[in-house]
């Protein structure tokens, strides 16, 4: 299992564009790859699961991917959330 910790922008949160984009990058993979925040976690390739999460903003969000190409789908899930987030960092 490999994992990368985020936290976007106060202002950011995963709307029908960001996580459409986010389930369309993650799809491909036969990797399970997750996001969690707080208590609530998302199948990185079901975006109305993405959007259920709420609005993140300013929170850590942490991803998850656990499979045979797991690096490769985290680092094209990151790909897409550094493009459709701002993202902060400590």
């Amino acid at each position: 299992m490999t994992s990368k910790t985020i936290t976007l922008a106060s202002t950011d949160y995963f709307h029908a564009r960001p996580a459409a984009q986010i389930a369309a990058a993650a799809k491909p993979f036969k990797s399970v790859v997750m996001v969690t925040l707080g208590t609530g976690v998302a199948d990185a390739k079901d975006a109305l699961s993405l959007m259920r999460l709420g609005h993140p903003g300013g929170t850590p969000v942490e991803l998850l991917a656990d499979g045979p190409d797991e690096q490769a789908a985290l680092k094209a899930v990151l790909e897409v959330v550094g493009k459709a987030f701002t993202l902060q960092y400590a």
